[in-house]
């Protein structure tokens, strides 16, 4: 736990509150007013900048994700309810059994392909949330470059 979290944890304000549930408001108060204080500064209005435009990607990549796990769903629903209305056709045990076989191998094969899917998604999510953070970090290290001369060994 890191010591800041300690420290807001043993403050008077969650002092006689014996479980995490009851010093969560607390302890959210708190953390809201310190990133507040923090980001409230000038030199760190870039670093706000770029840790939104790095949340608006993951929301966007979730509600992606979210939809694409939708449609994944009804689709598996929809090939269950037709193996369904082929087993009530079955002539024989056989042939039940034929269309079992070949419905676990085409769903084995659909959430294999799904979850290549969903690691693919994912991967660009977390991609396009980074993407802003270090382009804000390289330009500071620019700025911080231009500003302090380079020693030169002679």
């Amino acid at each position: 736990m890191a010591e800041s979290t300690k420290k807001i944890l043993r403050s008077e304000e969650t002092a006689g509150k014996t479980s995490m549930l009851e010093q969560a408001p607390d302890v959210l108060k708190q953390a809201t007013e310190s990133l507040n204080r923090a980001f409230a500064r000038p030199e760190n209005s870039g670093d706000l900048e770029a840790f939104l435009q790095g949340n608006k990607a993951i929301m966007k990549g979730m509600a992606v994700l979210s939809s694409e796990m939708m449609d994944f769903g009804n689709r598996r629903l929809h090939d269950f309810t037709k193996r369904s209305e082929s087993l009530v056709g079955c002539k024989d045990a056989e042939e039940a059994f034929r269309i079992q076989c070949d419905f676990a191998q085409s769903a084995t094969q659909q959430y294999l392909d799904q979850t290549n899917n969903l690691l693919t998604m994912l991967a660009k999510m977390t991609g396009d949330f980074w993407a802003p953070l270090q382009e804000h970090t390289r330009q500071a290290l620019r700025d911080l470059n231009k500003e302090t001369p380079s020693s030169k060994h002679t």
